[in-house]
């Protein structure tokens, strides 16, 4: 099969389209024909080397990549739920040694995958698992965000893929939200629901923050970290939390962040998606989509080989909603 693939660590020029070996198919997986492949900052940063503990045992050239859609071409012996032709959006098994989602088939544990409805487009679907899910989880699974109906929740860098999402999975929850952008995303914030959307350029985030929720926030959601919201454990009211997204890079130190949180009544949580979980947590954010209770971010889309004009874009940040990789033709 045709892949996007690195011989190693490096900058995106390192892509290149070569034939790789169809991927071994386990008993739980299925065998997906790709039609789109969804491209995440993480993808970046692992492209340069700062997971290459994580595939020690991977040989080069390495095939990348997080996200994917398109149609079941054959399932393993005990992934019996799924048939041939069916549309899916899913995860991946990169990290069990098997290539990613930038190339022909991918082979994925049936665990990490829905079908889509034909009304859901594949590029529309390939931008959401590990945007969406990660969003989701950070909202609300018990161990992270657990967000409740009429909380507060600040969604700080919300115009990227995660933030478009969790902006929206909030309101859905009847949770008021303030959002974190500059001032060429307010707007776009502003039609996903957003009750107080804030240009960190020209307004002093803590001032808004305390004007519109006086006792503090219940919860933020920082997809951006590096201190961007200076002392963000002073923006939560007593017992709120801070979900920090991790992707691949922790901001700062987790132990020295988590016992400064408690000591000031707060807590900080480092979220990573849980792809134990991702099957199902996809399968409802597909269902708010096909019922267009959710929307999606907006989509730029690239041809497989101008991959590495799109993680050029991509590790250069400032993305409105999400990038797309086009591998197959058909992408209704």
């Amino acid at each position: 099969m045709k892949a996007a693939a690195i011989r190693r660590w490096g900058d995106a020029t390192e892509f290149q389209i070569v034939e790789v070996p169809l991927p071994d198919l386990g008993d739980e997986d299925i065998l997906v024909k790709v039609t789109c492949a969804g491209i995440n900052p993480a993808d970046w940063k692992m492209r340069a080397g700062f997971l290459s503990d994580a595939f020690l045992n991977t040989a080069f050239p390495l095939v990348l990549g997080l996200d994917a859609a398109g149609v079941v071409v054959a399932v393993g012996d005990n992934a019996g739920e799924f048939t041939k032709g069916q549309r899916v959006v899913c995860g991946n098994n990169l990290f069990q040694g098997k290539p990613g989602t930038y190339a022909e088939y991918l082979a994925v544990d049936k665990r990490k995958v829905t079908l889509i409805p034909e009304h859901v487009g594949f590029e529309t679907a390939a931008a959401i698992p590990t945007a969406g899910v990660t969003a989701w989880q950070a909202l609300f699974a018990k161990d992270k965000g657990a967000l409740k109906s009429g909380q507060t929740v600040l969604i700080n860098g919300a115009a990227g893929g995660l933030g478009s999402f969790a902006v929206q999975f909030a309101k859905w929850a009847g949770a008021d939200v303030a959002t974190t952008s500059s001032n060429a995303n307010l707007d776009y914030l502003t039609s996903l629901g957003a009750d107080l959307p804030i240009d960190y350029k020209t307004q002093d985030i803590r001032d808004e923050i305390f004007k519109w929720a006086p006792q503090g926030l219940d919860l933020i959601v920082d997809a951006v970290s590096g201190g961007s919201l200076g002392d963000a454990f002073a923006l939560l009211r007593p017992g709120g939390k801070l979900i920090s997204i991790a992707t691949l890079d922790v901001d700062g130190d987790v132990q020295r962040d988590t016992a400064e949180a408690k000591k000031r009544g707060v807590v900080k949580i480092f979220a990573l998606l849980n792809d134990e979980q991702m099957g199902e947590d996809l399968k409802a954010i597909v269902a708010l989509m096909a019922s267009s209770e959710l929307v999606s971010p907006p989509i730029k889309s690239f041809q497989f080989d101008q991959i590495v004009e799109a993680h050029e874009e991509i590790e250069g940040g400032h993305v409105r909603g999400k990038l797309v990789l086009n591998i197959a033709g058909d992408h209704s």
